[in-house]
C-alpha cells in the first residue's frame, strides 16, 4: 500500500512539472516582443530626412521615415541586415517591417482625413501605433573614408516604442575594409555586439512583463461633466482612480498625476503586459484599457470616447 502511494505522488509530480513546463512554453509563445528596426533620428537629421510637425503649438522635428527609404537606396538594405541578425541570434522575436507600418499608417491617416479625424498625431506616432511595437531598434551609421579604405561607426539605441525611452545603447566601430557597401561594413561591426545587445533589450521586456508597460493618460470633460460630479457612490474622479488602480499593477505610477476640475493627467500608469481579454489571455496595449475606461464609464451613465497617440499616449474625452 505505501509503495502504490509512492508511484501515486511520483505520477503527480510528473504531471504536475509537465503541466509548469507546459505554461512556461505557452507563456514564451505568447509574450515575445515584437520590435522594428527603424533609422535613427540623427541619421535622418544628417541626411535632410525629416519634416516638422505642429504638437499644440510647439514646432516638433521628426524622422519622414518613408522619405529616408526611397532616397536611400542602401538604407532598407541595413535594416533588413540588422533584422536577420537579430533573427539569427533570436527567432522567437517578433519582427515588423516598416514599409509595411508605413502603408498602413498612410491609409489609416487617408480614412481618418475622410471621416475628419482627428489629425493631432504626428505620422511617426501613426507609424508606430500601426506597427505595434513593444520596441523599437534606432539605427545610426556613418562611413568614413581613408585613403583606399572605409570604416563605419554605428550606435543601436533601443528605445520602448510606447514611452520612446532608450535603453540598452550599444556603439563601435569596424574595422577597416576595402568595402564601401554599408550592409557588408555594419554587419561585420555589429556581428560580436548583437548577442549582448538583445540580451540587454530582452531582460528590458521581460522586467516589463513582471512591472508593466507605461502608458499616459490624458482625460479631460467637457460639458455638465467635471471631475467632482456624482458617478454612482463616488465622483468621477475617484471612479476613474479607482478602474486605473483595478488595472494597473499594483497601482504603479498612480502617484504622477496633475489634476483639475476639468482634467486628469497621469504621466504613466503601468498596466500589465498580459491579461485576459474576453475570456482569454492576450497581450494588452493602451487602446485596450483605453477601450475599458470607455465601456466603464458609459456603464455608469458617463458619454466618453478615446483617441490614441502613437502606442503609449491615451487622451480620453468625457461628455
Amino acid at each position: 500500500m505505501i509503495k502504490k502511494k509512492k508511484k501515486m505522488k511520483r505520477i503527480f509530480f510528473v504531471i504536475f512539472a509537465l503541466l509548469l513546463c507546459c505554461g512556461s512554453f505557452a507563456q514564451k509563445a505568447m509574450t515575445p516582443p515584437h520590435v522594428m528596426v527603424v533609422p535613427d533620428l540623427i541619421f535622418c537629421k544628417a541626411n535632410g530626412y525629416i519634416r516638422q510637425f505642429n504638437n499644440n503649438g510647439i514646432t516638433e522635428t521628426i524622422p519622414d521615415y518613408e522619405r529616408a527609404l526611397s532616397e536611400d537606396p542602401s538604407l532598407h538594405a541595413v535594416l533588413t541586415q540588422i533584422k536577420q541578425l537579430i533573427a539569427e541570434n533570436n527567432s522567437d522575436i517578433v519582427l515588423i517591417d516598416l514599409i509595411e507600418a508605413i502603408n498602413n499608417a498612410k491609409a489609416d491617416h487617408a480614412m481618418s482625413e475622410a471621416n475628419f479625424g482627428d489629425q493631432s498625431e504626428s505620422i511617426e506616432e501613426s507609424i508606430i501605433r500601426n506597427s505595434e511595437a513593444d520596441i523599437l531598434i534606432k539605427v545610426q551609421y556613418d562611413i568614413a573614408q581613408h585613403g583606399p579604405q572605409y570604416q563605419i561607426s554605428y550606435t543601436l539605441n533601443g528605445t520602448d516604442a510606447y514611452t520612446n525611452r532608450n535603453f540598452a545603447p550599444v556603439e563601435g566601430m569596424g574595422k577597416p575594409s576595402t568595402s564601401a557597401n554599408p550592409v557588408v561594413l555594419l554587419r561585420e561591426a555589429v556581428y560580436d555586439n548583437m548577442k549582448p545587445f538583445l540580451d540587454l533589450m530582452l531582460s528590458y521586456y521581460n522586467n516589463m512583463i513582471t512591472k508593466g508597460r507605461m502608458v499616459a493618460f490624458d482625460i479631460k470633460t467637457t460639458g455638465g461633466v467635471n471631475m467632482n460630479t456624482k458617478v454612482g457612490q463616488y465622483s468621477l474622479r475617484e471612479q476613474i482612480e479607482d478602474f486605473l488602480y483595478d488595472n494597473s499593477v499594483d497601482g504603479n505610477g498612480l502617484e504622477r498625476v496633475k489634476g483639475g476640475n476639468t482634467f486628469l493627467q497621469y504621466q504613466g500608469v503601468y498596466i500589465p503586459l498580459v491579461t485576459t481579454i474576453r475570456g482569454r489571455q492576450r497581450k494588452q496595449g493602451a487602446k485596450d484599457v483605453a477601450q475599458k475606461l470607455v465601456n466603464f464609464l458609459e456603464e455608469n451613465g458617463v458619454n466618453a470616447d478615446f483617441k490614441i497617440r502613437g502606442l503609449g499616449k491615451v487622451n480620453i474625452y468625457i461628455r
